[in-house]
């Protein structure tokens, strides 16, 4: 089963995952508001706010401009 969770946290996902109740769930909108997205699960750091209107702009704002995480 492949769970889609809109608006939940990272640790509400993981933990469907491990309690069997999905395989697999989705980051998108969470990876296009941190280029650095694995790094910061991984360390527990917190989200950026996602910008719907800018993930897919061409002009000057947009998803390759979301600030990475620093220690």
């Amino acid at each position: 089963m492949v769970l889609h969770r809109a608006g939940t946290d990272i640790a509400t996902r993981a933990k469907d995952i491990e309690d069997g109740l999905a395989d697999i769930t989705n980051v998108g909108v969470m990876a296009l508001a941190d280029p650095d997205l694995i790094e910061r699960i991984r360390t527990g750091a917190p989200l950026n706010t996602p910008g719907p209107a800018t993930f897919y702009d061409c002009g000057e704002a947009g998803s390759t401009d979301h600030p990475t995480h620093t220690a």
